[in-house]
């Protein structure tokens, strides 16, 4: 009876880590990450992040659900490494409407699996640079064709069309989901993550086939440093931060003991540690002479001139060319996020400028004023004894006693006078003239 009980328990045991097998195979999970916006060094955190999420609760899949208008080509090139070395397997994902333009292109062609929704656009992947007649399209042949046959290799890695992939650097061409779909640029189109779960499902990826059925979804909730990062990195950020930063450290120098170059110094790290301080040699001349300039101006020159406006002129400059719009040869993005970029970036920098060059104005002509402690020169007092050049008496200012001896003569007491000098405690004083007898 006993050794019946012991088997009846050991069978128990049996089928209830098989249940438990098998609730867990049919019921996989599933981690979403959601890209927004421009693709940063937040971007690169968060799609780590992801990768670890996965692997910790023994994901099936990570969908990447991506709506971007472009981003970092290094950031880009890094994020692909991490989507094709992933044991996850990634499947690229562009929601109904949205899209996934230049960089983001790149990265859904990682994806071992893509899918858009109904009326979402990729495409657009041929670099754009701003000059002064306008808009210009990068065509020169070595950057066009180190992009062109990494894009067609990703393509082909999947087995999707490289002629379209090309064409999306070549052409700038863009394309919808139904046209994707269709010349096998994506695999499938779905309108909602559980369509895309049900269509993916059967297909193979990373080597094993995809058991996304009914599977459980998971949002992955970024860490703080991700929304740290996805700030500093943010350019329209980190560019004011740069020039919010060089002004307050001048404030700072000018007039210390206020925090203002404390808060300078550590605006200017977050600034650069949001570029990761990929800052050209030009913005660097810019800035260090810009800084020059401004300090020549507050302590040397009488006034605020030429070589203040000058250092003024080349810090707006130093914020424009922080903004990624140019060059763009380290990124791919949409024309449109560039305009935006300089509208959001430029115009706040040009406006913190002028904040700081009125303050600044203000400092120097503070400055640059007579103490107005103590000076008595041209007031009017009143003697209060008899006083000679040679004879000091006292006489009464605004209510205080003062020893004063006359500039020359001799002036009687309860007589106006004008002080003249002051010598320490002493002052020096003539008779007012119209106060003056014959």
């Amino acid at each position: 009876m006993k050794k019946n009980l012991i088997y009846l328990i050991q069978l128990s045991l049996i089928f209830f880590f098989l249940f438990i097998h098998t609730a867990e195979a049919v019921n996989e999970k599933v981690v979403v990450l959601d890209i927004e916006g421009a693709i940063d060094r937040a971007t690169v955190q968060l799609i780590k992040e992801g990768i670890e999420h996965a692997e910790s609760i023994h994901a099936e899949a990570i969908v990447l659900r991506i709506n971007t208008p472009g981003g970092g080509l290094d950031e880009t090139e890094e994020i692909i490494e991490f989507i094709v070395g992933s044991d996850v397997p990634f499947i690229g994902y562009v929601p109904k409407g949205e899209k996934a333009w230049s960089a983001g292109t790149y990265i859904l062609m990682a994806c071992p699996v893509v899918g858009m929704g109904h009326h979402s656009v990729i495409g657009s992947c041929q670099p754009v640079e701003i000059t002064p007649s306008g808009y210009k399209l990068v065509n020169d042949s070595k950057h066009i064709n180190a992009l062109k046959e990494r894009i067609r290799n990703l393509a082909e890695m999947y087995g999707r069309n490289s002629t379209i992939a090309e064409e999306f650097v070549t052409e700038n061409r863009n394309i919808n989901a139904t046209d994707a779909l269709k010349f096998g640029v994506v695999e499938v189109v779905a309108d909602s993550i559980e369509e895309l779960l049900d269509k993916v499902d059967g297909m193979k990826a990373n080597g094993r086939i995809l058991n996304t059925k009914n599977a459980t979804i998971v949002y992955h909730t970024p860490s703080l440093k991700y929304h740290v990062l996805a700030f500093l990195t943010d350019p329209v950020i980190s560019s004011l931060l740069f020039i919010l930063g060089i002004f307050s450290l001048l404030i700072g120098i000018k007039t210390p003991g206020y925090g203002a170059e404390v808060f300078g110094i550590i605006a200017i790290i977050l600034a650069l540690f949001g570029m990761n301080f990929s800052l050209y040699y030009l913005v660097i001349i810019l800035v260090i002479v810009g800084i020059i300039m401004l300090i020549i101006e507050l302590y040397v020159t009488p006034g605020f001139g030429i070589i203040g406006i000058g250092g003024i002129i080349c810090i707006i400059l130093a914020s424009i060319f922080l903004v990624p719009s140019y060059p763009t040869r380290n990124w791919l993005i949409t024309v449109d996020y560039q305009t935006l970029l300089l509208i959001f970036g430029i115009v706040p920098s040009i406006l913190i400028a002028g904040f700081f060059f009125f303050v600044l104005y203000k400092i120097v002509q503070v400055g640059r004023k007579k103490p107005q402690v103590g000076l008595m020169e041209g007031e009017e007092a009143e003697t209060l004894e008899e006083i000679t050049p040679n004879k000091a008496g006292f006489i009464k200012y605004k209510g205080e006693y003062w020893l004063a001896k006359s500039k020359e003569g001799r002036i009687p007491p309860r007589e106006k006078v004008i002080i003249e000098k002051r010598y320490g405690n002493l002052l020096v004083v003539s008779i007012k003239k119209e106060d003056s007898k014959d």
